[in-house]
């Protein structure tokens, strides 16, 4: 017979990460939140970053995709509180701002993505699996 705590670490290392979804838009939190849901991929949604934050199990998300400017803590906030906490959970932007300076700080503090809305699903979800993928080596 098998041992079943074997079984069940087994069906744990199985199972896909869940993707955090941090936007103030809640017309943009549920598209994305039915995209991933259509992709077979779990997620999750938060108003903003403080809320994010707060969950008991921020640090195990699999990738957290974000917007730039939400109220009370933006979203390169966000992505500097992951850092500061030793995170290297892989944080994709998606955001109406066009400011370079911006997309050049994001990215050179590791982000993942950086993609102006809208962005095409298909672009997303690419980007999406590779930062999965490249977390999953990681660990």
């Amino acid at each position: 017979m098998a041992n079943p705590a074997m079984s069940v670490r087994a069906v744990r290392l199985s199972q896909p990460s869940v993707i955090a979804i941090v936007d103030d838009d809640q017309a943009v939190r549920e598209a994305l939140f039915d995209l991933l849901q259509v992709e077979g991929l779990p997620a999750r949604v938060f108003e903003n970053g403080a809320a994010y934050l707060a969950d008991a199990n921020c640090m195990e998300f699999g990738c957290v995709i974000t917007d730039v400017r939400m109220p009370e803590m933006d979203g390169l906030e966000l992505q500097r509180r992951l850092r500061a906490r030793g995170s290297a959970i892989p944080v994709i932007f998606i955001t109406s701002s066009v400011n370079d300076a911006t997309r050049e700080q994001a990215l050179s503090c590791g982000a993942a993505a950086w993609f102006t809305k809208p962005v095409a699903d298909e672009e997303l979800l690419f980007e999406l699996q590779a930062a999965l993928h490249s977390r999953n080596i990681g660990r």
